[in-house]
Formats: C-alpha cells, sequence, structure tokens
C-alpha cells in the first residue's frame, strides 16, 4: 500500500501519534487518560483530515527525555497499532530504534520503520528491516555529546559542522549504503534529513534550505519539522503556538521535493498542501 502511495504525485501526510507521556510537542497520549482510546479518536480525525500514514511512537526522542525500556515500548505501542490495525486500513508506520519493537509492531500491521537513528543503535535493526521487506526511514542524526553544549534558553550555539548540508548529504549516503549492504532493498528506502537532531537553529535553516539536494539520490524525502525547536527559536514561540511556523517548513517542504511531510496538525497542513500543489500545477499546465 505505500508502494502505491509514494508512486503517486502528490505530497504525502504523516500523522503523529505519540504514545508517551513526555512528548516535546505536548501530545503524548498516555498523558490524556486511556491512551488506546486517544489513540483510536486522533486516528480518526487524522483520517478525516486526509493523512495517507499515521506514525506511532512509544519513545520521545525530545533532547533530555527519559529512556523507554523494550518492554515497556513494546507494552505502550503494540495494543495501539492492533487497535487502529482493525480500525483503519492506511498504512501505519513504527517509529522505533529497537529491532524487537519493529519486529512486533511489523507482525501487528505495520509497514513502515521510522529509525531516527538511521538503523544504527539497535545492530539487530538492519537485519530486522531486511527480513521484514518493509519500508524504511532512514534518518540522519547526531547524538547530544556531539554537539557543544553551549546553550542560551536550550539553543544550541556551536556544532563540529563545516558543511552541514554536505557533510549530512554525505552521511545519509553512507546510511543508505549500509542498509542497502545489509539486504535493505534500495526501493525500500526513505530518507530523513533529521530537523532538530543535534544540529543548531542556524544548521537546521540550512537544511530547510537546500532539501532539494537530498532528492538528487532517488530516495523520497520525509520532512520532520512540525513544532521542533527550530520554530521556536526562529519565531520565538512556545511549542503549542508553532502552527504557523510548522505549516511553513511542511509549504517549503513541498517547494522544495519532499514526498512526506511528518506532522503533527494534519487538517490544516493537508489544506496548506493541497492550495500549494494546486498553484504548482496550474503553473505547470500552462
Amino acid at each position: 500500500m505505500i508502494k502505491n502511495l509514494l508512486l503517486e504525485n502528490r505530497t504525502l501526510i504523516m500523522g503523529v501519534l505519540n504514545v508517551t507521556s513526555d512528548s516535546l510537542s505536548g501530545d503524548g497520549l498516555i498523558a490524556k487518560g486511556n491512551y488506546i482510546d486517544n489513540a483510536l479518536r486522533l486516528a480518526d480525525f487524522f483520517v478525516k483530515a486526509g493523512a495517507d500514514i499515521l506514525d506511532i511512537g512509544g519513545e520521545s526522542t525530545r533532547p533530555g527525555a527519559n529512556p523507554v525500556s523494550q518492554q515497556e515500548e513494546i507494552d505502550r505501542v503494540i495494543p495501539v497499532i492492533e487497535a487502529l490495525r482493525e480500525h483503519i486500513s492506511i498504512p501505519l508506520s513504527i517509529d522505533t530504534t529497537k529491532a524487537i519493537v519493529a519486529e512486533e509492531a511489523i507482525k501487528r500491521g505495520a509497514s513502515i520503520v521510522n529509525d531516527v537513528s538511521g538503523l544504527m543503535k539497535d545492530p539487530d535493526m538492519v537485519k530486522t528491516v531486511s527480513k521484514a521487506d518493509t519500508h524504511v526511514v532512514i534518518m540522519h542524526s547526531q547524538p547530544n555529546n556531539s554537539v557543544e553544549k553551549t546553550e542560551l534558553g536550550g539553543r544550541y550555539l556551536t556544532s563540529h559542522y563545516k558543511n552541514v548540508t554536505q557533510e549530512v548529504l554525505k552521511e545519509l549516503e553512507q546510511l543508505t549504503l549500509h542498509a542497502i549492504s545489509h539486504g535493505v532493498k534500495k526501493n525500500k528506502i526513505i530518507v530523513d534529513v533529521g530537523i532538530g537532531f543535534g544540529k543548531t537553529v542556524e544548521e537546521n535553516l540550512q537544511l530547510m534550505n537546500n532539501l532539494q539536494i537530498f532528492t538528487q539520490a532517488g530516495y523520497p524525502l520525509l520532512l520532520g519539522a512540525s513544532r521542533k525547536s527550530v520554530i521556536g527559536f526562529t519565531t520565538n514561540s512556545p511549542v503549542d503556538k508553532r502552527l504557523g511556523g510548522s505549516i511553513a517548513a511542511s509549504v517549503l517542504g513541498v517547494l522544495k521535493g519532499a514526498k512526506i511531510l511528518r506532522v503533527h496538525d494534519v487538517e490544516e497542513t493537508v489544506q496548506a498542501i493541497k492550495f500549494t500543489e494546486a498553484v504548482l500545477n496550474s503553473s505547470a499546465s500552462k
């Protein structure tokens, strides 16, 4: 199903379902009562609003988040995936760095593995993805200790990059080659530049400005900039006031060739992207 979606001549919308209690964006479903019911209600809303994919994660990747054990992550996400699979028909993605979590999610019907470590944190992950022959999002990230801990209100001021676009491009190429060398099919790979993961605000802005470069290798590009701190620092907005910046990031993503937008505000993003693509298609038809 995801293969057919990727062939469509439009941008796909991936709605975020955070089965956590400490999400950076403040939308963790565990903190709001019965999280399975909450997930079903939010999924219904996302699907009706036009989401093409749902991304389910059980461990926050925000800076300073508490780690979640393998079993706890399974206990969080598997009941949600099972309930969703009976309830909706669009593709499900599992957002995890743990091979066993990905394996269990795939058994329950997930058709995409979204790994923020680029399949590198868990040595068994690349084998799991290859064996299952599922689609995989390979994201570029750097551990927090690669960024100098000089902060101003949480804003990283310096990092080790000299040319962030070219270095991220090269490192993503190495990650995709690693996956392919372990049996992952090239046509199953989706790449993500990793906005907000071990980069300064300025570097994130540079990556956003150069997204089109990352489409040249032939892999579909996923952009995950929704509600990220780069928007907050650039616009001086708290996490619950970043809709405008998130929409702007999504529109920029479309203009620069992103195939999938991973977003929290599905309804508003779908409307913005439909209009953006209508304008682009009108121009192209003349």
